[in-house]
C-alpha cells in the first residue's frame, strides 16, 4: 500500500521544483540538483517520503532510470535513505544513524555507541578573522556576531570528546541555551528540525596534541597526557560552511574509527 494518500502525492506534485532540465550537466546531475532544492526550500520535511521515482520521472520528463541515479547519489551522501518496499525518505539529523555519521569515536573493544551530550556553555560574541573567512562572515561587524558553545560528549559515561563550536547568529535566530537543552541528542538534529539547515558534509583535520589544562580536566585526564585533536567545518547544501568546530578527543580507551564507501 501506498505511504501517501492521492491527495498528499498531488501536494508533493505541485511542490516539486520542475524548471525544465537544459545545460550541459548530465541530466541525473540535473534532477539531483532539483531534488536539492526541494530538499533546501523545506518542501520536503526531514522524515518524510518522497515522491515516487515514476513520478519524478513524469515531472522531469526523463527516465526512471535516471531519476534513480540522482537518487542513488542522494541515498551514498545519506541526505536520502531507502527503505525496502516503503519508499524514499528524507534523512533525519536527529536518529542515531546520522549520529554515527559524523562521530567516529569508538570505546576500545566495544561496539559502536552514540554519545550523550552534555552543554557546557553558551554565549554570543564575535567571530575570530580565521573563522568569519571560513563562514563567509564579514570581519569585525554585526554580521560576524556568532554562537559560542563547547560541549562535553560521553560514551558509557566517561569523558570522550570536548567541543568548542561556532555558528552564525543569523542562520541560527532565536537558539538558546534551553532550545539546545530540552532537544535531545544532537546539534545537527536541532540545525535541521529548527531552522531547516540539513549538515550534508564535514571536511575535519586531526593531529596529536598534548592536553591543556581545561582539555584534560574536562576529560578527567592529566594535563599533557595525548588526546587527538580536530579541527571541522560543517557544510550544508551548495557546500556552504555553517559551522565551526574544534574538538580534543580522548585516547585512553576511545580510538578513531571511519569507514569509506558504500551507502
Amino acid at each position: 500500500m501506498p505511504l501517501v494518500s492521492r491527495d498528499s502525492d498531488v501536494h508533493m506534485q505541485k511542490a516539486i521544483v520542475s524548471a525544465p532540465l537544459s545545460g550541459v550537466e548530465p541530466l541525473y546531475k540535473q534532477v539531483k540538483n532539483k531534488i536539492i532544492q526541494n530538499l533546501t526550500s523545506d518542501e520536503w520535511k526531514p522524515g518524510s517520503v518522497i515522491p515516487s521515482e515514476t513520478r519524478l520521472a513524469e515531472t522531469y520528463g526523463v527516465g526512471v532510470s535516471t531519476i534513480r541515479m540522482a537518487i542513488g547519489e542522494l541515498v551514498a551522501a545519506r541526505i536520502l535513505i531507502r527503505r525496502q518496499g516503503k519508499g524514499t525518505f528524507v534523512s533525519s539529523r536527529a536518529d542515531q544513524h546520522s549520529v554515527y555519521q559524523f562521530f567516529h569515536v569508538v570505546k576500545d573493544g566495544a561496539d559502536r555507541e552514540a554519545p550523550v551530550s552534555e552543554l557546557l556553555s553558551f554565549k554570543r560574541g564575535q567571530a575570530d578573522d580565521k573563522v568569519a573567512d571560513i563562514l563567509n562572515l564579514p570581519r569585525s561587524s554585526k554580521d560576524s556576531e556568532v554562537f559560542k558553545l563547547r560541549n562535553l560528549l560521553r560514551i558509557s559515561g566517561s569523558p570522550v570528546a570536548l567541543y568548542d563550536i561556532v555558528i552564525p547568529c543569523a542562520l541560527f535566530k532565536g537558539l538558546s541555551e534551553n532550545v539546545i537543552r530540552n532537544f535531545g541528542r544532537t546539534l545537527y538534529g536541532v540545525y535541521q528540525s529548527r531552522y531547516g539547515i540539513t549538515i550534508v558534509s564535514t571536511t575535519e583535520e586531526l593531529r596529536a596534541v598534548k592536553a591543556d589544562s581545561t582539555v584534560a580536566r574536562s576529560l578527567k585526564i592529566q594535563t599533557g597526557d595525548p588526546v587527538i585533536e580536530v579541527t571541522r567545518v560543517a557544510s550544508t547544501f551548495d557546500s556552504k560552511p555553517v559551522e565551526v568546530r574544534r574538538g580534543w578527543v580522548n585516547t585512553k580507551g576511545f580510538h578513531y574509527f571511519i569507514t569509506q564507501g558504500g551507502e
